[in-house]
């Protein structure tokens, strides 16, 4: 009994209730705050009132369609119509966190002038002794007031213009970078790895969450691009649904097919464990209906003969979850195997996969953050702040690990930055 309530409590999904009222109240008062410094603005400039009116009513609206969202606890697990409401808020708000911060700055850059003229001139008692200031002396002065607030006026104007410029990049997110799914390639040298191996291709990706697609379209396309790879096998890293085996439905005729023209494996992830025992049970056993060798603490030989490599899968460890047993997922392995092992979470590897026989990790978790910027070969997001090792290849001695960006999304249905990814590694002896 005390087993089964702890497996319970490790099953649990973070608190959304909470986390949502939290992020609610938080944009709430950028909301409040944005939009007060734009009705401030129009109003100076006697613009048409409907110009923050408008404003007013569309933030009204959104935030009524956010709490809606949230009352349905769909967050975690969207359907179509709960996708399309969650994309029109994100779009309508999250652009405000860039635009609060430009105005927090320009606030406090107001403050301190503000500060600095009260205390570097204090009033001065009028003296009979000191000289009047000139007609033309206050002419300077006038047409210098004059320029400074004609400055103020264009700076303002064009912040507000260049406000829009966070929405650009928001929608882009949503609506192109979401989906435009990205072929990386990395050749992995992998130690014991026989040479008649040489060039094995094994495609990789991970945190599907099928909750997070509107329909079947967005997979159909990751398989169309897979096929085209022509792998020798796929695998899959953790995360198949958000939170209900049922919407596995979303993934499931092109996950089949993929198996039918493929081997496919894969390892289970943290959101595949946020249900009752009788679901995960039921996702384990949809899962390898569909023809998915799931490897829950245990491992297949790639291969025939001698000329074979390890593939192992541990379920997972990590995000207050700990039903990983690497020993048995590599049991009947030899010394001189090489060894892919498919590990959902990436600080795994530094918890009980270095020092030991695995040659390459595999594994998702971190979507790359879902936003941040890459350049060439720099890449920043969130993501590196939380993770030593949050999206790419990352080596130590001899033991490599690959951390995929994953194909679907939590949250916010948006990539910006980052797009979703699909891994092709070529194994080299």
């Amino acid at each position: 009994m005390g087993d089964a309530n702890l497996r319970s409590r490790k099953n649990m999904p973070p608190n959304i209730t909470a986390f949502s009222i939290v992020v609610g109240v938080i944009v709430t008062l950028l909301e409040v705050y944005v939009i007060g410094h734009w009705t401030s603005f129009v109003r100076k400039r006697s613009m048409n009132r409907w110009w923050y009116r408008s404003a007013w009513i569309l933030s009204a609206v959104m935030m009524a369609i956010y709490w809606y969202v949230v009352y349905r606890r769909h967050i975690f697990r969207l359907d179509a119509p709960d996708i399309f409401l969650f994309a029109l808020v994100a779009f309508w708000s999250l652009p405000k966190v860039f635009i609060t911060v430009v105005l927090v700055i320009r606030d406090c850059i107001r403050g301190v002038r503000f500060l600095v003229r009260r205390f570097q001139s204090p009033s001065q008692p009028p003296s009979q002794n000191r000289s009047q200031p000139s007609s033309q002396t206050l002419s300077e002065h006038s047409n210098s007031d004059e320029v400074a607030e004609e400055r103020r006026a264009f700076l303002t104007k064009a912040g507000w213009t260049i406000a829009a410029v966070p929405y650009v990049i928001v929608g882009k997110g949503i609506w192109h970078t979401l989906y435009d799914f990205q072929v990386y390639n990395e050749d992995i040298w992998l130690p014991n790895l026989p040479k008649s191996m040489n060039g094995f291709r094994i495609v990789q990706i991970s945190d599907v969450h099928a909750g997070s697609f509107p329909d079947y379209k967005p997979f159909q396309e990751v398989r169309r691009i897979i096929e085209s790879l022509k792998p020798d096998a796929l695998v899959i890293t953790g995360d198949f649904v958000n939170a209900k085996p049922e919407e596995l439905r979303l993934v499931a005729k092109d996950l089949a097919g993929l198996a039918a023209s493929m081997p496919v494996y894969a390892s289970l992830g943290n959101h595949d464990h946020y249900h009752s025992v009788t679901e995960h049970r039921n996702l384990i056993s949809g899962v390898r209906e569909l023809g998915v060798d799931l490897l829950v603490n245990e491992n297949r030989r790639i291969g025939t003969g001698s000329n074979t490599f390890v593939l192992a899968g541990t379920d997972n460890t990590g995000f207050k979850q700990e039903f990983a047993q690497l020993q048995k997922a590599l049991g009947g392995t030899q010394a001189d195997d090489a060894v892919v092992l498919l590990a959902h979470d990436p600080t795994f590897w530094e918890k009980e996969v270095v020092g030991s026989d695995v040659g390459l990790m595999l594994s998702g978790h971190t979507h790359g953050g879902q936003f941040g910027v890459q350049f060439g070969s720099f890449e920043w997001s969130p993501a590196k702040m939380v993770y030593k090792q949050s999206a790419g290849l990352y080596s130590r001695a001899h033991q490599q690990l690959y951390v995929n960006r994953g194909v679907g999304t939590v949250g916010p249905p948006m990539r910006i930055g980052i797009p979703p990814e699909i891994t092709v590694l070529t194994l080299r002896a």
